[in-house]
């Protein structure tokens, strides 16, 4: 088997660089032979899944943050092998991809894990649709993508600014701060052409995993294999409304808010109706698309974890 290796080498800090050498020194181990690729700027990672598939690699792994894992599936899904395994390895920020399985911490026993498993095969999103400057893109994502106060929070989470915290809490600080500062944005949400939803929103989470913004445990009846997508809104609310419910997505015990409503389906639709531009971000990356339409791709990832 051919491996190839995509890492964030600033995902994680030193602590993410700590790391790499034990997940270095057991791929060495458990596959020998590697060809170990690293990323420079946003994007490259995708650009070097559809590489390394070309250059005839079996299994790409994705050493990094919910971005670097998300730019990898989204480079994969574009490739010429789409069914080429994937596997990740998290060393970043947020991580909230990984919660979905349970992992160990260890870096040899992660690396064997992936070594001995056998490929399944998951869901992944498609978003498409017309950027902030007027061309149609595509763009695919393993997560959760999302309209409103997180897309401000990403923005903030990745900012080059001094850094008072890292991992959970640097997204609950950011998130406490952006809240404080967001006015709800004014949108109309389809489900399968269906309008289910038209007002002020906080947060529209479109989820193909359960879990973002560094342990939130947003929309907790997603499953990656269902061959569908969940949604969870947050409607418009006061600031300290909001900063109450913030405190309850770790434990999922925001479930039966009367201002959240969750609703499931295979192609979901966000669109802005005011005169602001909508905040988007997909797997902890803000994008810069003028709507949200996310369609399911069912069994697209052959996961070997």
């Amino acid at each position: 088997m051919k491996i190839g290796v995509i890492r964030n080498p600033v995902s994680g800090g030193r602590s993410g660089r700590a790391q790499w050498r034990g997940i270095n020194i057991a791929l060495a181990t458990h596959f020998g032979e590697r060809e170990v690729r690293e990323t420079a700027r946003s994007g490259d990672a995708a650009r070097l899944a559809i590489e390394l598939v070309e250059a005839g690699c079996d299994l790409i792994i994705a050493v990094g943050g919910d971005g670097t894992i998300g730019d990898v599936v989204d480079g994969l899904m574009r490739s010429a092998r789409p069914g080429t395994a994937f596997s990740f390895i998290p060393t970043g920020t947020g991580c909230d991809f990984a919660r979905n399985f349970a992992l160990p911490r260890d870096p040899e026993a992660m690396v064997r894990r992936i070594a001995e498993a056998s490929v399944r095969r998951i869901d992944v999103a498609r978003l498409t649709g017309p950027s902030l400057g007027g061309q149609e893109e595509a763009r695919h994502f393993a997560n959760i993508a999302s309209v409103g106060v997180s897309g401000r929070i990403v923005q903030a989470v990745n900012g080059r600014g001094r850094r008072v915290a890292s991992g959970s809490l640097r997204f609950f600080l950011c998130s406490v701060r952006e809240i404080l500062r967001y006015r709800p944005e004014t949108v109309r949400v389809t489900v399968d052409g269906e309008e289910i939803f038209k007002g002020p929103v906080t947060v529209a989470a479109v989820a193909n995993g359960a879990w973002f913004g560094g342990g939130m445990h947003v929309v907790p009846f997603a499953d990656l294999a269902d061959g569908l997508l969940d949604i969870g809104i947050l409607r418009g609310a006061s600031r300290m409304g909001v900063l109450g419910i913030l405190a309850r997505l770790y434990s999922a015990s925001h479930v039966g808010h009367p201002l959240i409503s969750f609703h499931r389906g295979r192609v979901i639709e966000i669109e802005p109706l005011g005169d602001r531009p909508v905040s988007i971000e997909a797997d902890g990356e803000a994008l810069a698309f003028d709507r949200l339409r996310v369609g399911v791709m069912p069994s697209a990832l052959s996961l070997k974890m």
